[in-house]
């Protein structure tokens, strides 16, 4: 079934009152009087920090050399991470998800429009367009279309409707409180959220983790 990743936040005033804990000193430190039951010290690793991003199911630019295990106590780590994935990740880390995203975007974009700007392009070189602004008229010769700009205009209709959705069914902006610019999985618009968090995130005064649960 998969489970999601994130990243987070958590200050580090309080990372280090629990990073040495047991699953059961864990237990009594987040349920302060609440008697203890030694099958069920359950705690979800989501009630430990604060949410900054949910990039969803079964992402693609994970990368080990980043990640710092999260807890000390090495018992309590391999529980967590036995299903899951907690680690401390630092700026490099988040620029590295980044440039990614910017990838990603990058290749996308030109399989879209290369096709159609080869040198001695016919398809593209036989437009005629009927002037009359703002609805000028654009026609081609489609006899001159190859296979490999069909498949591009394709993924350009799939492409601008797939955008459209996020306009008029959903939208790609989120004005209710906190800080949060998208809450959409787009990687042209997740890229922007971001930057943004990597541009205003406290790293003296927090500890950024990558999780998933």
């Amino acid at each position: 079934m998969g489970y999601r990743n994130y990243i987070g936040k958590i200050p580090k005033r309080e990372y280090n009152k629990i990073k040495k804990m047991s699953r059961l000193e864990l237990f009594q430190y987040k349920n302060p009087g609440k008697e203890v039951d030694e099958d069920d010290l359950y705690i979800g690793f989501y009630d430990l920090v604060s949410e900054l991003h949910n990039f969803g199911k079964y992402v693609e630019f994970g990368e080990e050399k980043f990640y710092k295990p999260f807890f000390k106590n090495k018992e309590t780590f391999k529980y967590y991470d036995s299903d899951q994935e907690c680690y401390i990740v630092q700026k490099e880390f988040l620029q590295h998800i980044i440039e990614w995203f910017s990838q990603q975007n990058s290749t996308y974009f030109n399989e879209m429009i290369d096709p159609f700007f080869k040198d001695g392009n016919k398809f593209l070189n036989s437009v005629k367009t009927e002037y009359n602004r703002p609805n000028n008229k654009h026609t081609f010769d489609f006899n001159l279309i190859t296979e490999e700009e069909q498949t591009a205009m394709f993924k350009m209709i799939e492409y601008i409707r797939s955008i459209r959705v996020e306009w008029t069914q959903l939208s790609p902006y989120n004005l209710d409180s906190g800080d949060e610019v998208t809450t959409s999985w787009k990687y042209e618009y997740v890229i922007f959220e971001l930057v943004r968090i990597y541009k205003t995130f406290d790293w003296k005064k927090d500890i950024m983790v990558w999780y998933g649960w």
